[in-house]
């Protein structure tokens, strides 16, 4: 199934792992999406920079890992920003 979020198409693919779920739940949630897949990207959602911050702050409390909005905003892919956060948590 193809999506169109206003700037590409993207294939849908479900997160492969708990920690993407969890990440892919909380931008849903902040962008008030259905679904987001490992590779949307999180502009083509509409995301904002508040909305980075706000997602960053829901993960931290859900999870319990510091997380910069930087690394969202440089890692807009929810695979990407989720490696980015195992590398943090390290």
């Amino acid at each position: 199934m193809t999506e169109n979020h206003g700037v590409r198409e993207v294939e849908y693919e479900q997160p492969t792992n708990e920690l993407e779920e969890e990440i892919a739940a909380v931008m849903a949630e902040v962008l008030s999406v259905d679904r987001v897949g490992q590779r949307d990207s999180f502009y083509d959602l509409g995301g904002t920079s508040l909305s980075a911050i706000r997602i960053c702050a829901r993960i931290e409390r859900r999870l319990g890992l510091r997380v910069d909005p930087l690394w969202l905003l440089d890692h807009d892919e929810l695979a990407d920003f989720a490696e980015q956060i195992r590398l943090g948590a390290e």
